[in-house]
């Protein structure tokens, strides 16, 4: 295999050395792309995520686009940044490297942002100011806002949602990412329609609320189906959510369909059946303040949607230097369950090749292998450290 891996993305973040919450800013987007930098063992979305900020000849280090597939540049603008003329060559330099693979997100971190030139005038910029950065409540504004576009930006790029050309239309360019709200209406309505308004107001994001959504006259079986295949599925857990078989039918819509999903929480009482095909997915709860736990979903939304987007380049960028006479791999995007013996034992009978399915790190424990294996012990469930022992 070629020890030399190309990842689908890349993420370089610039900032001034004399900007002092620069650095924070900047290990807070590694703890979000790539893995949190208090834990490095975590479980992670493993993007590459390199820092231009030290001088070398009076201006940071130069980025290498060509290790990557596709590449963010972040510019955290300050003041500092401003007036430094070594970094405002450096950033119409960067600037020159605006392709349909390759996108510099300037963010606004003081007022004069705006104004900077450095060939940065038509794009637009992240606007993360909310006051001195030097309290505690105005930088943690700025992180929230940086982290959520920058999320939304990073899948709308892996999926090469707006090329070039459509910089230039004067229509607003569709989010590559909808959320399809999935709810039971008798104890989940009021806490959808709240996240609804959320979405619609403070995002670029699309949703899907079949309360507004479903043309009238048509089949909406049909019309839920299109919508969630092509969606992230947002399930608000009530009590009552897994009594309802249209909420069931979503979530089986999604998982055969391989659609990022995220369930919030929201149990009150207790159900009388937990439904089991809930599992095996991102969890978060519902907080007293709303509008926070709001952003949270969001931000693990799309998180997971990135994960989905990334993991499944790149686990097929690794298996191809490991192609074997006689071996059929299947990539997941999420750690194997039982669910997946559906297409699995299809693609056995299908290929007639001994199947090998590849999964992100970390590798699960032994215990769980060892249900996998009781199915049909043939089939290797592993992930890629473990590709050179095959």
């Amino acid at each position: 295999m070629n020890n030399r891996l190309k990842y689908p993305l890349s993420i370089f973040v610039v900032w001034h050395p004399n900007f002092i919450q620069g650095k924070e800013i900047a290990n807070n987007l590694y703890s979000t792309f790539c893995r949190d930098i208090k834990e490095p063992l975590s479980r992670g979305l493993g993007i590459p995520v390199y820092y231009r900020s030290l001088f070398v000849d009076k201006v940071p280090i130069p980025v290498q686009t060509t290790n990557a597939n596709r590449n963010a540049i972040v510019l955290l603008i300050d003041q500092q940044y401003m007036i430094d003329d070594g970094f405002r060559a450096y950033t119409e330099t960067l600037a020159q490297l605006v392709d349909d693979n390759t996108r510099v997100y300037p963010v606004a971190l003081c007022e004069q942002s705006y104004g900077i030139g450095c060939n940065l005038e038509k794009l637009q910029f992240i606007r993360a100011y909310h006051g001195d950065l030097s309290v505690s409540e105005n930088l943690q504004f700025s992180l929230k806002k940086i982290r959520s576009e920058m999320l939304h930006d990073c899948a709308r790029l892996m999926m090469n949602m707006q090329p070039i050309w459509m910089d230039y239309k004067t229509a607003k360019t569709p989010s590559p990412v909808k959320l399809f709200l999935s709810h039971a209406k008798k104890d989940g309505l009021v806490a959808t329609e709240n996240f609804k308004a959320f979405i619609e107001k403070e995002t670029k994001l699309d949703v899907f609320f079949d309360t507004v959504d479903v043309a009238d006259g048509y089949d909406f079986e049909k019309q839920f189906e299109d919508q969630i295949k092509n969606s992230a599925l947002v399930v608000f857990h009530t009590d009552e959510y897994s009594s309802r078989e249209w909420c069931r039918i979503e979530v089986l819509i999604a998982k055969r369909n391989k659609c990022s999903i995220v369930v919030v929480h929201d149990i009150k009482n207790g159900e009388k059946r937990a439904f089991p095909y809930l599992g095996n997915t991102p969890t978060i709860t519902m907080q007293s303040d709303e509008e926070s736990s709001f952003y949270e979903i969001v931000n693990l939304t799309l998180l997971q949607v990135l994960n989905n987007l990334f993991q499944l380049q790149l686990l097929q960028i690794i298996q191809s230097g490991y192609e074997q006479e006689g071996t059929e791999f299947i990539s997941i995007t999420s750690p194997p369950e039982l669910f997946n013996y559906i297409d699995i034992l299809k693609k056995k009978v299908e290929v007639g090749k001994k199947l090998v399915i590849l999964y992100p790190e970390p590798p699960l424990g032994a215990e769980e292998l060892r249900i996998l294996n009781e199915i049909d012990a043939e089939i290797k469930f592993i992930t890629p450290i473990s590709l050179p022992t095959l």
